[in-house]
């Protein structure tokens, strides 16, 4: 087997390009004029892979030409551009507690053709049919800088302004949604995050963040839950009553290897991340959180694609109850928080009847599912992909006393259910649209 002949890059040209500026391209390649390379270099692999994790373009294509002399050759980068104003998330549903929310998130992802990206959303809903319910309303917006003075460091920065009405159960059996069986706490947040990432090797990269918040919340004193059997027990709110302060610090990395950030067919994804709050930080909430995820994809012969997702998450000390784990953002059957806020009472529905159906926000965390995924086509200038794909998964979720103090055997006292999706994924112009059961469930009653 002979030696790949080896070049040097004479000079760099890039092609397609005709809103993104060339420098941002130029700097996202691990290769630069004067370095000698063959055809089948690893730095062109992930060249292109730097430029698709960007989100501009929907392909990449990197070869080389003859240059002016022997032994020297031009590296040409061919890019296809994508539709960089992009609806990020609509918001739109229905509950028996919520007759209507809606709202959307709307996202610019090459200002000023430098790959900065500022987005924005919002959303609303209708005064709950909930005890003490009132509207509930958030908005966020952010700013997001890759590749600061020419450096790998990456900033970015959001507000949040939010107004929720969050529900807790006061009576009737636990895989009831009636609205009369919950009661409101009204809560405010204001708060701001400032981030900074930075790649700390071929594939990986870290991200600090910290995020203050100020935090007012009417709670009602006093208030039980009366089970069914006539016991009566103090609700547990998980936030603290009038004035307080939310301060935290964070730290993540991620290590990717995916072959495309948007439409990966193989490789795999590893993130871990911890949120740390103390009075250190003037802080009236003293938690840690911890999370992990891992995404693994693998091709088929046949050409369809299998995945496996595992998370896992567990909080220790007194988080916030919207700093915990809720049933809606793991289980596709039960509507998830939208920027943060909750519109059902909808639980869990409980098909192994392990008692699931009371938790709503929890200390610990576990989902592993497997997703079976057949695409549909490849290519074009509004629809650039599309897949239909199939999810199963099993969600465990609890609090530390559950697996503690129990009066049943540890495996009747573990609360799972089963999560189910299926439907059409598409890769557009203006964003990505998922067609699917759990989408559907999320926006009328169920």
């Amino acid at each position: 087997m002979g030696v790949a002949p080896v070049y040097e890059i004479e000079s760099i040209q890039v092609r397609g390009n005709s809103k993104t500026r060339r420098q941002v391209i130029v700097r996202e390649l691990t290769v630069q004029a004067g370095d000698r390379l063959s055809a089948e270099d690893a730095r062109f692999r992930l060249s292109r892979f730097n430029l698709l994790a960007l989100g501009l373009f929907s392909e990449v294509r990197l070869r080389l030409e003859r240059g002016s002399q022997r032994g020297q050759v031009v590296l040409v980068v061919e890019v296809v551009e994508r539709g960089t104003i992009l609806l990020t998330d609509l918001f739109l549903g229905t509950s028996e507690a919520t007759s209507a929310w809606g709202g959307l998130g709307v996202a610019e992802r090459n200002f000023l053709g430098r790959a900065i990206t500022l987005q924005g959303a919002f959303v609303l809903g209708a005064d709950p049919d909930v005890d003490r319910g009132q509207l509930q309303q958030a908005y966020w917006v952010d700013l997001s800088i890759p590749r600061v003075a020419r450096t790998h460091l990456e900033l970015d920065t959001s507000l949040l302004y939010l107004d929720g009405s969050e529900f807790f159960r006061r009576s009737g059996p636990s895989d009831s949604s009636d609205p009369d069986d919950f009661l409101s706490i009204l809560y405010r947040r204001v708060g701001a995050t400032l981030g900074a990432g930075i790649d700390i090797g071929r594939y990986m990269s870290l991200h600090l963040g910290y995020r203050g918040e100020a935090v007012r919340a009417d709670v009602p004193l006093g208030a039980v839950r009366t089970r069914p059997g006539g016991s009566v027990e103090p609700i547990e709110f998980g936030i603290r009553d009038g004035n307080s302060v939310l301060s935290l610090v964070s730290v993540s990395i991620e290590h990717d290897t995916r072959s495309d950030p948007i439409v990966p067919e193989r490789g795999w994804l590893l993130t871990i991340g911890a949120d740390a709050s103390t009075r250190l930080l003037g802080s009236d909430y003293t938690y840690f959180k911890l999370r992990a995820g891992y995404r693994h994809f693998f091709p088929l012969p046949w050409g369809h694609v299998f995945a496996l997702d595992l998370f896992g998450g567990v909080v220790f000390g007194d988080a916030p109850f919207f700093e915990r784990f809720f049933i809606g953002d793991f289980n596709d059957l039960v509507p998830g928080r939208a920027l943060g806020l909750n519109f059902s009472t909808l639980p869990s529905r409980d098909i192994f009847g392990t008692s699931i159906d009371d938790k709503r926000y929890e200390e610990i965390a576990l989902r592993t599912s497997v997703e079976y995924v057949v695409p549909w086509f490849r290519g074009g200038k509004l629809f650039y992909s599309g897949d239909f794909f199939l999810n199963v998964g099993v969600i465990f979720l609890a609090s530390k006393d559950d697996l503690r103090a129990r009066d049943v055997s540890l495996g009747q006292a573990v609360p799972l259910d089963l999560t189910l999706d299926a439907g059409l994924r598409l890769d557009t112009r203006i964003g990505i649209f998922r067609l699917s059961v759990g989408n559907a469930l999320g926006r009328i009653p169920f």
